[in-house]
């Protein structure tokens, strides 16, 4: 074999080594992404479901606004349909947005960089309905009084409203926490997949 020969030869198997590099680099690149999507797709389920109940209340509402008979009380209802349909809504376009994060079309910072601004926006609005979600226990139980049972919480005197707002703060504080962590955690394991992938 003369010296050309065997520089083809090398050339080729070089070539050769380098191409199944790229096509097991585009593999492994592919197997987290799929991983990193079933990380985000568990999150879009829980906002799904969530988001469901949430149009399904806004809508009963809706049909029910004639009931709502005061300027006070129609202000709530209002205030809580808004509520109910963008909260959801925006949590769930947040949530699309990480999801669409292409790994293989971006280069590893670009996904990296991206991820992480979609993190925070999902965690930020996460916080906000957190936050929300006390002035939500305050005008929803008028609002349910009236559609339910045709009574006016802001006339009629009652215990009622001391112990719904205690009972819901015990219930909604420690849940609406439990959930901001654990989407946080998701979050962040969907995060270091993508910081794997520079090693």
């Amino acid at each position: 074999m003369t010296l050309e020969e065997m520089q083809h030869v090398w050339s080729e198997m070089t070539e050769k080594i380098d191409e199944q590099k790229r096509l097991t680099d585009t593999l492994i690149i592919n197997m987290k992404q799929e991983k990193f999507r079933n990380k985000i797709s568990r999150i879009a389920r829980y906002e799904s479901l969530g988001a469901v109940i949430c149009f399904l209340a806004a809508l009963a509402i809706i049909v029910n606004i004639g009931k709502l008979d005061t300027w006070y009380l129609l202000a709530s209802g209002i205030v809580v349909i808004a509520y109910l349909v963008l909260i959801p809504w925006i949590v769930l376009k947040k949530i699309a947005q990480m999801k669409r994060i292409d790994m293989v079309e971006n280069n590893y910072r670009q996904s990296l960089i991206e991820f992480t601004k979609k993190r925070k926006q999902f965690l930020f609005w996460q916080r906000t309905a957190i936050f929300l979600n006390f002035f939500l226990l305050v005008l929803i139980l008028p609002v349910s009084s009236k559609l339910l049972k045709g009574k006016d919480l802001f006339v009629e005197q009652s215990s009622v409203w001391g112990w719904y707002i205690l009972v819901m703060l015990v219930l909604v504080i420690p849940f609406s926490f439990w959930g901001y962590r654990k989407y946080s955690r998701m979050t962040g394991a969907a995060e270091k997949l993508l910081r794997d992938l520079q090693s």
